[in-house]
């Protein structure tokens, strides 16, 4: 059995999987594979769910980091290094945030750059000057957006509804401020203080953009995706995003019209600037009693054949340190080559895999939501983040254990 998710963010990805599941049907027809495509809000809670009760599937789609190590500390999720050969695990780029104590608890299946896609037509017609297309410094990004405000066009969209987009702002926001992701992990564990300006400045800056009015008027009305839809069809002149959406973009407004940026740059930590490149993965349940078929399955969705045609099929990079993007991406796809050139460069990793899956819905997902109503202010929210990993450490020792031990902290 194997639980996955993908489709939301990576459109194809499921004729993708029916079709490797019946090419290792076909060549190994002994074994069958069941498949089942979980909703966004389910893919944590029911492996856990499930594992507990000794029922989980064999193979499970895992998000990055701190969404999968919980996980790995209640000893739920099998280290793969006893069953696929080590060259082979070496080249699933997983990143850093999938071992623990030496051993390594998820394959990476495909990577998901994440940033911000922007309309070079409106930008164009607003008369945007080359040189602020598109914005880099936190400075030009607000020149930018209220030339866009004085010719009546939305500068942003948003869509606060499901906490979603709060968590991916922290991501963007909250490294600028960063010298290294270990600097989250601090925040955990209490080393570092939410309330310093430093450790908030994202919400300040989140702050001001909706006082001067950047975002359309319904944010807190609409989800992730249905602000995402506002810049497909043209209503706004940037979005927050993640990349493996620019083709659907590109469908909607000519590939001609869209670009791709990072977050304007405000903070003054050495990862300020860079871009934010997450891989997405898989591993096997402890409790499976198939583990040997579901390595087999991982090695088999990691074959040349498979990673082309992930990218050929789903256009996503393939999560694999032998596959060459430059031999595969055409001249005449600017966003893909530069997408390309994030992963062969400098990047960061998205620190939000980092934080305790609690803040998410306590802090993360409603900023946005209490900002857009006036109900709170940046150093209001920075307040409760405290009071809530406060209160997160005091009742999850064990949890506060594994992420000291994860990140080196002593």
């Amino acid at each position: 059995m194997f639980w996955w998710w993908g489709e939301q963010e990576a459109t194809g990805l499921e004729g993708w999987v029916d079709e490797t599941v019946a090419l290792f049907e076909k060549a190994n027809p002994n074994i069958t594979v069941e498949t089942v495509l979980q909703a966004t809000d389910n893919v944590i809670s029911d492996f856990a769910t499930a594992s507990a009760a000794g029922t989980p599937p064999d193979l499970q789609y895992l998000w990055n980091g701190v969404y999968h190590m919980e996980n790995v500390w209640l000893g739920y999720i099998e280290p793969l290094d006893d069953w696929i050969p080590a060259d082979e695990l070496s080249n699933m780029w997983a990143s850093d945030l999938s071992f623990y104590e030496g051993k390594q608890y998820r394959a990476g299946w495909y990577l998901l750059p994440m940033g911000m896609m922007y309309n070079k037509k409106i930008f164009a017609d607003a008369g945007i000057p080359s040189n602020l297309t598109p914005p880099r410094t936190w400075d030009d990004f607000i020149t930018v957006s209220d030339m866009f405000l004085a010719k009546g066009i939305t500068p942003l969209s948003g869509g606060f509804k499901d906490g979603f987009w709060g968590e991916w702002y922290t991501g963007f926001g909250l490294v600028q401020n960063e010298d290294s992701i270990s600097d989250t992990t601090k925040l955990v564990v209490g080393e570092y203080d939410w309330t310093n300006p430093r450790w908030h400045e994202h919400w300040t800056r989140l702050e001001e953009m909706i006082q001067r009015g950047y975002f359309n008027d319904d944010a807190n009305s609409l989800e992730l995706y249905q602000g995402i839809e506002l810049f497909y069809r043209g209503e706004v002149a940037m979005t927050q995003s993640i990349l493996t959406l620019v083709p659907t973009a590109e469908e909607n407004l000519g590939r001609e019209n869209v670009g791709i940026m990072s977050w304007p740059v405000w903070g003054k930590g050495a990862l300020a600037g860079k871009p934010v490149i997450d891989v997405q993965g898989v591993g096997i349940s402890s409790k499976s009693k198939y583990k040997r078929e579901a390595a087999d399955f991982i090695r088999f969705m990691h074959k040349p054949d498979r990673s082309s045609a992930l990218w050929e099929q789903v256009h996503v990079f393939p999560a694999d340190k032998s596959w060459d993007g430059s031999k595969f991406i055409a001249a005449d796809d600017p966003n893909n080559l530069e997408q390309w050139e994030w992963f062969t460069g400098e990047n960061t990793g998205y620190i939000c895999n980092m934080i305790a899956w609690a803040f998410d819905e306590a802090v993360m997902y409603t900023a946005p939501q209490l900002l857009m109503a006036g109900e709170k202010t940046a150093a209001e929210i920075a307040e409760n983040a405290n009071d809530v990993m406060a209160r997160w450490r005091e009742e999850n020792p064990d949890l506060l254990e594994g992420h000291k031990k994860w990140a080196g902290i002593e």
